[in-house]
């Protein structure tokens, strides 16, 4: 009796942790859109493309309302034969990355490492990278998502910062509307 109260409570443990590890995996925006028993709204809109060193990756500014609730995110999207990676920037998370940036920009221009390779990097709490690094020259990066091959490389950083700018005053453009 003890032995199978000691496994079925392993288990409800177990599976309670489990639960807890996949809410921490969901983005700021999955766990917004995923509300049941509402209706969501998902409203997308372009932006130019950004092109990276050997790829281009889509962009857009999506709208997600649900009743008298939206939030506002920047899409950057990588179309992959074996399915697309994509990174989903939330508004808040999209403020503090610009400032990160600017800030990488400043210490990119006063690199002086003499090691083999190096990274200097940011990362928002939903996994969203973006630096520079490299062997020599400087390369920069941003990494869409944890998990899989969703890093793009640029060899400036002039179009991501352009990127960020737009989205920026897209949002603050509908907000106004």
């Amino acid at each position: 009796m003890k032995k199978s109260t000691i496994i079925a409570l392993s288990f409800i443990l177990f599976s309670s942790f489990a639960f807890c590890q996949d809410e921490k995996a969901l983005t700021k925006m999955e766990k917004f859109v995923s509300n049941t028993g509402r209706i969501v709204k998902i409203e997308n809109f372009n932006l130019p493309d950004l092109k990276a060193s050997y790829e281009v990756l889509k962009t857009k500014v999506r709208r997600a309302t649900i009743q008298d609730e939206t939030s506002y995110y920047l899409m950057l999207v990588k179309e992959d034969k074996y399915g697309d990676k994509s990174a989903a920037i939330a508004e808040d998370d999209l403020k503090e990355l610009e400032k990160a940036f600017d800030e990488l920009i400043k210490q990119s221009k006063n690199e002086t490492t003499t090691s083999n390779y190096f990274e200097n990097k940011f990362t928002t709490e939903d996994g969203f990278q973006i630096g520079y690094g490299g062997s020599g020259d400087i390369v920069w990066f941003i990494t869409l998502e944890k998990y899989g091959k969703s890093t793009v490389l640029f060899a400036k950083y002039a179009d991501i910062k352009a990127i960020f700018g737009m989205a920026q005053k897209k949002i603050e453009e509908l907000k106004a509307s």
